[in-house]
């Protein structure tokens, strides 16, 4: 018969001997008795000493002003030391010049000091706190990462069904673009958008085109986002003042005013897709929640500027006013948003994972604008 892992069976099989007869060893000898007996002897002649020391000498006030600093001095420690190896390393330090010291005064001035104990027990209060917050911080990455990887399969299964759908439904328009333009009849108007400015047949159907482009990108591009699998070669130096004005605006320019100002040479390191997609889905939170309902004079504001290393970009607009029990940690967390929102509290997480990947920060900032919220972003990327 086959037996797999024969040598690993050995292996334990030579320590589990080697233990057993260790176990003989100390049953047939008296070496366990004589070790019983000493650690008894031991702790025997330990009681008797402390009990002598209680009856001979009294806690001195010197020995209890150095206990309550010792006390101060422990907590200062645990408090203010961030990293847990110097807090340990300085309170392993602090009990052997405390035990010295102790030593010292009861031979000399017969005080006894309680410190060294008071210490030690703090340093195992910290060595717990310390195993503690490890045991935490592996058991919150193994759940990101079954969480990363959870999200990054139903992203791939969601591109995987939906891309061909997009390109069934890309096919006919082009080629009904391609035939009107054959008939010359892409110049035709076909609305006014908000601006006042006319809407040809060609302008609609390519910026139904330009839509549906972005749809087939937004899915491989938030399994990129979401596991932060975005390659160094897709970030690239990107002129913001030309994106927003060319490649968004147009796409709402007859639902909402949208008015982008900063110096139109000003670059980032950016992953392309991923912030264009972020600034969609704040234009379409605007659309679903700040103008729900009858608001005159729909308006989005870009203001964008640097500083030496970062660029800022603060986005407002003047519609219903941002919910006051929704802080910026909310709004970009999936799945949460304010009581009254239709929505399903999604496009504010696309924002905060897009401000991660580019390790920027995203802050809600409280002034007399109804809604204004601040990207800052590195300039020269991760």
């Amino acid at each position: 018969m086959y037996l797999p892992n024969k040598r690993t069976f050995a292996a334990n099989l030579i320590i589990c001997c080697a233990v057993a007869f260790f176990v003989y060893f100390l049953k047939e000898s008296a070496l366990l008795e004589f070790l019983l007996a000493h650690a008894l002897q031991s702790v025997a002649r330990a009681a008797l000493a402390l009990a002598a020391d209680r009856l001979g000498h009294g806690t001195s006030p010197l020995g209890l002003v150095l206990d309550a600093g010792c006390v101060v001095a422990a907590g200062a420690l645990w408090t203010y030391l961030r990293s847990p190896v110097a807090r340990l390393w300085t309170s392993g330090v602090s009990c052997l010049f405390l035990f010295q010291l102790a030593g010292y005064l009861y031979r000399s001035h017969a005080i006894i000091l309680t410190a060294p104990l008071i210490v030690s027990g703090v340093m195992l209060a910290m060595a717990a706190e310390t195993a503690a917050e490890l045991y935490a911080r592996q058991l919150r990455a193994r759940i990101a990462g079954e969480k990363q990887e959870a999200e990054h399969g139903i992203l791939g299964h969601l591109a995987h069904n939906v891309k061909p759908n997009v390109q069934i439904a890309r096919s006919p328009i082009v080629a009904v673009l391609h035939f009107l333009e054959e008939k010359e009849l892409t110049g035709e108007v076909l609305s006014r958008r908000l601006d006042g400015s006319n809407e040809t047949v060609g302008d609609a159907l390519l910026k139904a085109v330009a839509s549906l482009e972005q749809i087939a990108g937004i899915l491989e591009n938030t399994r990129k986002l979401v596991t932060r699998r975005i390659p160094n070669d897709e970030f690239a130096e990107v002129a913001l003042v030309p994106l927003i004005e060319t490649e968004i605006a147009p796409l709402y320019a007859d639902r909402v005013r949208i008015v982008v100002s900063g110096d139109r040479q000003l670059t980032v390191h950016l992953h392309r897709e991923s912030f264009v997609e972020a600034v969609n889905n704040l234009v379409r939170n605007a659309l679903t929640h700040a103008f729900a309902g009858d608001c005159p004079g729909p308006e989005l504001r870009f203001a964008l500027r640097d500083t030496r290393s970062r660029v800022i970009v603060d986005y407002t607009n003047n519609g219903r006013p941002f919910p006051e029990n929704l802080d910026a940690k909310a709004f970009t967390t999936c799945g949460r948003k304010s009581n009254d929102s239709p929505g399903e509290g999604l496009g504010g997480a696309w924002i905060g994972k897009m401000v991660e990947a580019h390790h920027g920060s995203f802050e809600i900032i409280r002034d007399h604008h109804p809604l204004h919220f601040r990207i800052t972003l590195p300039k020269r990327g991760i």
